[in-house]
């Protein structure tokens, strides 16, 4: 039966890869045109539009890793490498450089829900809880509520939220938020490593 700890854990991964204080530069910058209303709409939209997209891939995960034959470990280690990459980039970078490029006003689904939120490194961690760390759908998708309720108050606020902590404040929490995800990256790179070796 899964503990509250294990459970806390499993937020903390995803609210780690989802990464909403890194991301809340990037998501004013693309929406700064928008009125107060419209920009919460958009926000709530593509929010919505990212939980469909790790939903859909927490549910078919499994099933993609045995249409492609891939073993556990492989994508454990796998994994564990794409977030050490994006934690190197949260770290020495900021979201805003990561997904620099030009959109019109009020995107759908690309950027900010795509690959901004919804990116790599989340669709990974889904996968390996999954597969690898076998957690039950339900876990899965309660632990997702929590985060994207939490990252809901992180971007609906997120003008004044921005304007209150500055570039600095914001650089520095993202900066943070990178150091964590690269430690649990490492982790799953090991855990792979190990199983690897176990399997031999």
């Amino acid at each position: 039966m899964l503990t509250r700890m294990e459970l806390i854990e499993i937020v903390l991964l995803l609210f780690l890869v989802i990464d909403p204080f890194g991301n809340l530069p990037f998501v004013v910058a693309v929406l700064a045109r928008l009125d107060a209303t419209a920009y919460r709409l958009a926000v709530l939209r593509e929010l919505g539009l990212a939980f469909v997209v790790l939903l859909s891939f927490a549910l078919a995960g499994d099933t993609i890793l045995r249409y492609l034959n891939i073993e556990t470990w492989s994508l454990s280690i796998a994994g564990g490498i794409i977030l050490f990459i994006i934690s190197l980039k949260m770290i020495f970078r900021s979201a805003r450089e990561i997904f620099a490029d030009d959109y019109s006003d009020n995107p759908i689904l690309v950027p900010i829900a795509m690959p901004s939120i919804a990116g790599p490194s989340a669709i990974t961690a889904l996968i390996v809880l999954r597969t690898k760390e076998q957690m039950p759908l339900e876990t899965v998708l309660l632990a997702l509520l929590v985060v994207f309720a939490l990252a809901c108050l992180v971007f609906l606020p997120g003008r004044r939220l921005s304007q209150a902590l500055g570039e600095r404040g914001l650089a520095a929490l993202e900066k943070f938020m990178g150091l964590l995800l690269n430690l649990v990256s490492v982790s799953m790179i090991m855990r792979g490593v190990r199983d690897f070796v176990t399997a031999l």
